[in-house]
């Protein structure tokens, strides 16, 4: 079901405690896909995979790393909260919470209202005002990261 991880390993009860640790700090829900997905791993390096930027198929970006679950400087609640707060937040809507990025820091957002995937470049002044949409849903994200998985 998940393709382009690197490996999975059973995380399915620490997972859950986080996330809901997560859900009650934020006010949010997660998909069902991403607690079956964190059930399977912490997050961490990815196999190489691209995914179409704005449905383009000759522009991509490369998804590196999901954030991790835990309370490391580089995980999703450090990102979140940093993101949240200035400068960022003139540019993030509220809702938007991180899952991967790229090898230069650009990150691969979801919406908690609509669930979909946008990618962003902090700084890159036209990526802020416009992020690039990359799927309608997350499930369609998973989808384009299992189908995009570059086979050694």
């Amino acid at each position: 079901m998940f393709k382009f991880l690197m490996e999975e390993i059973d995380n399915r009860e620490k997972s859950a405690e986080r996330i809901a640790c997560l859900e009650k700090k934020y006010g949010i829900t997660f998909p069902d896909i991403l607690k079956e997905l964190y059930a399977r791993t912490n997050g961490g390096k990815l196999k190489e995979c691209f995914v179409p930027v704005n449905g383009d198929p000759d522009d991509t970006a490369e998804v590196w790393c999901m954030y991790e679950l835990g309370e490391a400087k580089c995980d999703f609640e450090f990102k979140a909260d940093h993101d949240h707060e200035e400068p960022m937040n003139k540019y993030l809507p509220a809702d938007w919470y991180p899952f991967a990025y790229d090898r230069g820091g650009a990150t691969f957002y979801w919406s908690s209202k609509d669930h979909k995937v946008w990618f962003m470049i902090p700084d890159d002044p036209d990526s802020l005002e416009e992020p690039d949409l990359i799927a309608d849903s997350i499930e369609a994200f998973i989808e384009l990261l299992n189908n995009s998985v570059v086979e050694e």
